[in-house]
């Protein structure tokens, strides 16, 4: 996680620009320049990660967006990444992976050394033997980390997530804990996914893992806001990563600007700006 958390303080951003490109939402220059959507979304994805790169601490990559076209795709998936590192920006990976064994180390090789990831988001839910061997493939490369789902913002996670006694976000919270091991960066580099949109359980877990490095989706789409952020933080005020998706890539709809670049770059400062003022001091 060092390069992350390296970033986020060289910046002073908490902002991670999430990379869903769906052909259908591009803009439609990009659309009528390009052969193929897999070239559409290329070219697209590369204008983002220069625009925003003043702006953001990282990128997240959502690999499904890649993966369905085809093999193109997920050429465009890791050269993306390789551009992203060379514009000095961490990636993460999030494919969610949930597997065991062997099949979930060979997850975790394919992304973080064959693809380069610098961290990868996974799911806990068959335990530890679910998580470990990716940590084991970040501690063999080296500055890798790995996000753990914990309480995630979808509207639906309560039914799983809360639906125990004590709730099940507080076992994934547990797991996250035992495994993670505190860097010289202050973080473990085993951290945990907690959506902005539940800051009453956001801060039950940092209660539960106070060195840990917190991956926060739901910020803009998804209704969550700064103020959800603020519940997130750790005792210095930062600790947290906040992912917007939607939000930024689809800037130059909600403003009609026909630059896109210049609406995604926009729409990143002002979500670094509206971080700072919830208390966010990276």
């Amino acid at each position: 996680m060092r390069s992350l958390v390296s970033s986020a303080r060289r910046k002073g951003s908490a902002v991670v620009v999430g990379l869903d490109p769906d052909p259908p939402y591009l803009p439609p220059q990009v659309l009528k320049n390009a052969s193929t959507e897999a070239e559409a979304v290329r070219q697209f994805c590369l204008g983002i990660l220069e625009a925003v790169e003043p702006e953001a601490a990282a990128v997240k990559l959502q690999s499904a967006y890649f993966e369905r076209l085809g093999p193109e795709g997920t050429a465009v998936y890791e050269g993306l990444i390789s551009t992203a590192h060379d514009l000095g920006l961490p990636t993460i990976a999030d494919v969610k992976r949930g597997d065991i064994g062997p099949v979930a180390a060979a997850y975790a090789e394919a992304h973080l050394r064959v693809y380069g990831a610098t961290s990868v988001t996974v799911n806990p839910y068959m335990g530890v033997d679910a998580v470990a061997p990716f940590l084991d493939e970040a501690r063999r490369l080296g500055d890798r980390g790995v996000f753990v789902l914990v309480a995630t913002s979808n509207p639906s996670a309560p039914d799983l997530q809360d639906s125990t006694a004590p709730p099940l976000y507080e076992a994934a919270a547990r797991l996250v804990s035992s495994l993670g091991e505190v860097e010289a960066s202050g973080y473990a580099d085993a951290g945990a996914v907690v959506g902005a949109t539940r800051p009453e359980v956001g801060r039950r877990v940092r209660e539960l893992l106070p060195n840990a490095l917190f991956l926060a989706p739901g910020y803009g789409a998804q209704k969550g806001d700064a103020s959800g952020v603020g519940a997130l933080l750790d005792g210095d005020g930062a600790g947290v990563l906040v992912n917007s998706s939607r939000g930024i890539l689809r800037a130059f709809g909600a403003t009609g600007a026909g630059d896109y670049q210049s609406a995604a770059r926009d729409a990143a400062r002002r979500m670094r700006e509206d971080l700072k003022g919830a208390g966010l001091r990276w």
